[in-house]
């Protein structure tokens, strides 16, 4: 079965449409990818189908009977309309050429990514792989074609007509047949490598820029052994299927999604948002978020895509940021929960705010850290308040900020009937860490589990990360014990040569702690010198409030950020320092389950390498010595 994005039609498709899109989910085998509607620079070809051995070819699906062409050549065709016994006369680009039109604005823009051309030979510089355009007369017939002279400006190897389509319908049509007959549309065949995982990915990235993650640099692994590779050859990742799937299919309105730490739910987020300002480059889109680090990561993301310019209308920043521009300034002093006052005040201020001033569509991204009032913030600033796109991401493993429970209809969500608080997570795989990374985080919360209650009303749970939904297996966690600060640091300093051995960019390493009062900010300063002495650049986030707001993903340097900063973001490696700061709060009940939990969301930001460091005298270490899912290394 084809990998089919959306996973189901509009209701605005066509019958042709419905069909053709029904038999290529059907009898098409899943390692071919058919996009309905995909953008390309504005326009909606019909079908775009892409596999690694077949290429990509773009489909045009036309329903017109033969009774109402009056006019046909090779440019444009007159068809005869009847809308509510209104007829019309309209001039529509013939479907061949209308499909060359998407091909060559396609072309042009595969063509510069240097992983998808030829590098040398007669055709140096073109695709490496064939793509042509077809059409689909879901409505006219072979012999139609044929008896009104139609057969020239449709030719039949790049056109399927009705009745070939209707034996496509057939239960003992075979794959092989479809295949084939698509394979004559390409005019020319060649023989060409197979195309790689990464080579699909950057066509997939190509075709849809909402879905990129990021841009990667090539590696040998990212083309097939006759390509060579230069130092400024790209690669983008993106959504998997499931993921883009799902992007594709949300709806209006409001909407909220559970997932499992590391489910993507953060790049669910990003592509949906994409997806909004794609259609409506004017429209007023806030994304909201706690973490000061992770807003500013976000807004990064969008500000920082030079292809696209219009992605910086998009605003992006935490709650008490937004706030302050409502209101010019955060109250200072006040009596109760500081949260809760802001939530009223900015509640007020947005009471008294015309439509023009208020957002077509609002996100909030981790939203197990917001306060109940804040969700009524964002209801109350949406132009549409019970039908405006309001998408909300949430994942209750990771409440590190204690607050009372709620009911989401209490604070204005409207997600009944078709808007579904879904009990069964739409994110239920974990595409971040290793299996081995999940197994050691749950054992830090073994000794709290029975104590963790679901945060939500009777219609959410949230089970923890299981080991067995991670999609990845890699190394064993370690676990340093030193006994003295100094021997921790040279374990600190030794890890980091080790991850640069690896060739893990700088940026993919994050040296994560609890905080760093007066005592230990000579220790950090003393790290960070000493890899700087080395040659390692370092990037101290949290060293202000400033760098904090001013956190950007593209700059060099090792990450050193907070615990709690880090919620939201992930590294190729991590480095948990002086976990012995967690020693105040072991045997208290509430302060316990909070303070596992922060390591446990920390220990989860590592999508390949995990290291521990506590001292010999921690209240952790003889517990955490035990657990056999770490590899330990004692001084």
């Amino acid at each position: 079965m084809a990998i089919m994005i959306p996973p189901s039609l509009p209701k605005k498709a066509s019958e042709g449409e419905k069909r053709l899109y029904n038999i290529l989910k059907n009898k098409l085998s899943d390692n071919f990818y058919v996009w309905y509607e995909p953008r390309i620079d504005g326009r909606y070809p019909d079908f775009i189908i892409l596999s690694p051995d077949f290429g990509l070819l773009v489909i045009e699906v036309k329903g017109w009977y033969l009774k109402h062409i009056l006019k046909a050549s090779h440019d444009s065709f007159e068809i005869e309309n009847n809308r509510n016994d209104l007829e019309t006369i309209e001039k529509q680009k013939s479907p061949l050429r209308q499909g060359k039109d998407y091909l060559d604005k396609l072309l042009n823009i595969l063509k510069k990514s240097r992983i998808l051309t030829n590098q040398s030979g007669k055709y140096q510089g073109n695709l490496c792989f064939p793509i042509a355009v077809g059409a689909v007369m879901s409505n006219l017939t072979d012999e139609q074609a044929h008896k009104y002279n139609l057969i020239d400006i449709l030719p039949i190897k790049s056109v399927i007509y009705r009745d070939e389509l209707l034996t496509w319908d057939k239960d003992d049509i075979q794959e092989e047949t479809i295949i084939q007959r698509f394979q004559e549309m390409f005019g020319v065949n060649f023989v060409f490598s197979p195309l790689t995982p990464d080579q699909i990915s950057t066509i997939k990235g190509i075709i849809y820029p909402e879905i990129v993650i990021r841009q990667e640099k090539a590696t040998l692994k990212s083309v097939n052994s006759e390509f060579s590779i230069l130092p400024s050859d790209i690669i983008l990742t993106t959504l998997d299927s499931k993921q883009e799937s799902l992007a594709k299919s949300i709806g209006d309105g409001h909407r909220i999604f559970f997932g499992v730490s590391g489910s993507g739910k953060t790049l669910l987020l990003i592509s949906r948002a994409k997806y909004l300002i794609n259609q409506n480059h004017h429209a007023r889109i806030l994304i909201l978020c706690f973490n000061v680090c992770l807003a500013a990561y976000i807004k990064s993301v969008f500000h920082q895509d030079s292809q696209n310019r219009h992605y910086q209308n998009i605003e992006v920043g935490n709650f008490d940021v937004w706030a302050k521009s409502l209101l010019g300034k955060l109250p200072s002093q006040v009596q109760g929960n500081r949260d809760e006052y802001t939530g009223k005040i900015v509640l007020d201020k947005l009471s008294k705010y015309s439509l023009e001033q208020k957002w077509d569509a609002i996100f909030i991204d981790e939203a197990h850290t917001f306060v109940p009032i804040w969700f009524q913030c964002c209801v109350n600033a949406l132009k549409h308040s019970e039908n405006g796109d309001l998408m909300i991401v949430a994942d209750g493993n990771q409440s590190l900020y204690k607050r009372s429970d709620f009911k989401w209809k209490d604070v204005g969500i409207k997600a009944q009937g078709y808007r579904t608080i879904s009990k069964k997570f739409d994110l239920d795989k974990n595409y971040r860490n290793t299996h081995q990374i999940l197994s050691s985080a749950l054992s830090i919360l073994n000794h709290v589990s029975d104590l963790v209650e679901p945060l939500e009303d009777e219609d959410v749970t949230f089970p923890l990360v299981k080991p067995s939904l991670a999609l990845r297996q890699g190394d064993k966690p370690k676990i340093y014990i030193s006994s003295t600060p100094d021997e921790q640091e040279k374990y600190i300093i030794s890890t980091i040569h080790y991850l640069k051995s690896l060739n893990i960019d700088d940026r993919d390493i994050a040296i994560l702690y609890r905080q760093a009062g007066k005592k230990d900010e000579p220790r950090l300063n003393s790290i960070i010198q000493k890899l700087n002495q080395k040659g390692i650049s370092t990037y101290w986030v949290n060293q202000n409030d400033n760098s904090k707001r001013q956190y950007n993903r593209e700059r060099e340097g090792v990450r050193i950020i907070t615990m709690l900063s880090s919620l939201g973001l992930e590294f190729k490696a991590v480095l948990l320092i002086w976990l012995e700061q967690f020693d105040d709060s072991i045997g208290k009940k509430d302060a316990e389950i909070l303070a596992r939990r922060q390591i446990y969301v920390a220990m989860t930001r590592a999508q390949e390498y995990l290291s521990l460091y506590i001292s010999h005298q921690s209240k952790l270490t003889s517990e955490l010595k035990n657990y056999l899912s770490f590899d330990i290394f004692n001084q």
